[in-house]
């Protein structure tokens, strides 16, 4: 059913539930005179409902996939819901005389109700559509997966994840050949789109710098459209990603696949494990440095949003205006100790494509205002946000894109990643991947107040002068890590800085740490130049 449907059922049991409700705390016995504050309640509620429920996403769920989760969404949308109303209806005198009771009998009824028809939808489901199910084989190493196909095969494949998978294994989302699914959760995971957009949504993925590995075919494969199996088979043959039919996997089905659908990469472009480099224990960040640092950088983010609030609010129409909607772009990057954070910023490049089809070469599409934002680092703004919520630092290694976080100088992952940092304010965008490697490596090494102090003043200075290389500072770090400058990690660390004028145009299948190049941006999408 389409999410407006979806909407107006949940509308119509709150609407039952409520009278229902009024009946009971009235003890069915309704004055006239109180029918009709009764009824505004009831209206109030409705309307109250309307943006709770749209903003908890209860029309976009799967009902037959109901899980515990949706249950939750369920209760916090009804008690926004109910709160809201009560204190909007004693505020009011016209609606004094609504009883206490009434909003407690609200949400009990109104949640079994709405609870109750999401069970009864997957119950019915469930006895229509029960198969045998076996234990899936969770695969080692982090993984990102998108699954093609709405079944209960894959919702069992979700749930393996959720229970096994641990974070070895991540769900970019779903691809279902039902156009009315798009946008719709399964699980908490999103539908990004049909099996024959796969190449776009791989290509919107990795601009996010989500790199899928694995695609999980939920489905059996020739129940798909003849689109669909092609642009899967086109996947798997040039960007060498690994297909796995579920059915197959979970001994369902025999697969009819032609060709070979597993490629498996002896060696990728001269990839090698690498030793990662040992650095020694920075006395400073295990003792008090550590523990004030967090407080140190909520103390500073606060501080930072409330002074520079006016400016993001004057920024936002501007950007609106400039590039188009939506405002903010965020992409995917490792944080602490890999752990994958979303960071955010101001969009500052137009969409890929002119109205009339043509691509737009980067040049094209960085406008003035762009250009003047990342010069000021004004379009960094939003990753005060990230601050505060705990993904990032005031000062710390910058996140990299996951193809630049090279497994041999993982240990700067030690450290939350930083708004700026020791290789932003001796080089930035000039210096070679290897060389902010070092940085960094040199700054988790020695890290202190007193540095992170040093580094607030430094970026000033680079904010109002520009970028200029240090290379004191880059020896300085090498000899700290007993190895000679640019010294050869593994073949990973050759991929050259990117930029805006050299996006990266193959896909592929490797790890966390070293994943393949990103692929031209799509339209509404950002340059994955990191800084």
């Amino acid at each position: 059913m389409h999410c407006f449907v979806l909407l107006l059922i949940d509308l119509l049991i709150i609407s039952a539930s409520t009278v229902c409700a009024i009946a009971l705390s009235t003890g069915l016995h309704l004055p006239i005179a109180a029918a009709s504050q009764d009824l505004l309640y009831g209206l109030l509620t409705l309307a109250v409902a309307v943006p709770m429920c749209l903003a908890a996403g209860l029309n976009r769920t799967l009902w037959r996939f109901t899980s515990l989760q949706d249950c939750l969404r369920i209760l916090i949308a009804l008690t926004a819901t109910l709160l809201t109303a009560t204190m909007i209806a004693k505020a009011f005198p016209i609606m004094g005389s609504i009883p206490l009771s009434l909003p407690a009998l609200q949400l009990i009824v109104t949640a079994g109700a709405l609870i109750a028809a999401r069970a009864f939808t997957r119950v019915r489901r469930s006895r229509r559509m029960q198969k045998q199910s076996a234990k899936a084989q969770v695969h080692p190493g982090r993984e990102e997966i998108l699954v093609i196909g709405i079944s209960s095969v894959a919702e069992l494949f979700l749930r393996c994840v959720n229970e096994t998978g641990g974070t070895r294994v991540a769900v970019a989302g779903l691809l279902s050949e039902t156009p009315r699914h798009r946008g719709r959760l399964l699980r908490s995971y999103p539908i990004l789109g049909r099996p024959d957009e796969l190449l776009h949504i791989l290509h919107d993925l990795q601009i996010h710098g989500i790199h899928i590995s694995r695609i999980a075919v939920a489905v059996p494969f020739n129940m798909l459209s003849s689109l669909a199996q092609q642009t899967i088979l086109k996947v798997a043959r040039d960007l060498k990603v690994r297909i796995d039919i579920l059915h197959d996997r979970f001994g369902l089905d025999e697969a009819t696949v032609p060709g070979d659908m597993n490629p498996v990469l002896a060696a990728t472009d001269g990839l090698r494990a690498a030793e990662p480099i040992a650095i020694p224990a920075n006395p400073h960040a295990q003792q008090s440095y550590a523990r004030w640092k967090r407080l140190f950088d909520i103390a500073t983010a606060t501080v930072a949003a409330t002074c520079l609030a006016p400016l993001a609010i004057l920024m936002a129409p501007i950007v609106l205006v400039d590039v188009g909607y939506p405002i903010i772009f965020w992409q995917q990057r490792p944080g602490a100790r890999g752990k994958p954070i979303r960071v955010l910023k101001f969009r500052t490049m137009r969409p890929a494509h002119s109205p009339e089809g043509r691509t737009l070469s980067d040049a094209e599409r960085l406008s003035a205002i762009g250009r003047f934002l990342r010069r000021t680092r004004v379009d960094e703004l939003p990753q005060i946000i990230n601050v505060l919520l705990g993904d990032m630092s005031i000062i710390g290694p910058r996140p990299l894109l996951p193809i630049d976080q090279s497994p041999r100088f993982v240990a700067r992952l030690e450290m939350r990643p930083g708004l700026t940092g020791w290789a932003q304010v001796n080089g930035g965008r000039h210096l070679t991947i290897q060389d902010k490697a070092a940085l960094d490596l040199w700054y988790v090494m020695n890290a202190s107040f007193r540095l992170d102090f040093r580094i607030l003043l430094l970026t000033a200075r680079t904010i109002v002068f520009g970028e200029c290389v240090n290379q004191s500072a880059i020896r300085e770090a090498w000899r700290a890590l007993g190895l000679p400058p640019h010294a050869d990690a593994d073949a990973s660390d050759q991929a050259k800085t990117k930029t805006e004028a050299e996006p990266e145009t193959e896909l592929g299948r490797n790890g966390w740490y070293h994943p393949s190049p990103l692929v031209v941006a799509t339209p509404a999408s950002e340059s994955v130049q990191a800084r």
